[in-house]
């Protein structure tokens, strides 16, 4: 979801509407920032989510807390893989910022 997306459901709801009054289209600037911040937020809310999965399969391939080294997936290429494939999907949510 990006902040277009959410600006079309806010008018959708009718929050904002072609038709407005001199007051309306004041808040329309409001209603923007609005969107752009709830974009930012999920944005990130989605990369921390990331961000918890490449810690949890950090931990298992090297065997550290919450895990005791004796599971299968220490030391294993696919955890490692996993680590850094969900390294790099947080740093690509977060650059959807840019975009």
């Amino acid at each position: 979801m990006n902040r277009e997306d959410i600006i079309r459901m806010a008018r959708e709801a009718g929050a904002m509407f072609d038709h407005m009054t001199w007051v309306e289209r004041d808040l329309a600037p409001v209603f923007e920032r609005f969107a752009a911040l709830v974009a930012a937020a999920e944005r990130e809310a989605c990369a921390e989510v990331c961000d918890d999965v490449c810690a949890n399969f950090y931990a298992l391939y090297k065997g550290r807390p919450p895990y005791t080294g004796k599971e299968n997936g220490r030391g294993d290429p696919i955890a490692d893989g996993a680590s850094h494939g969900a390294e790099k999907c947080a740093a690509a949510i977060r650059a959807r910022g840019d975009v």
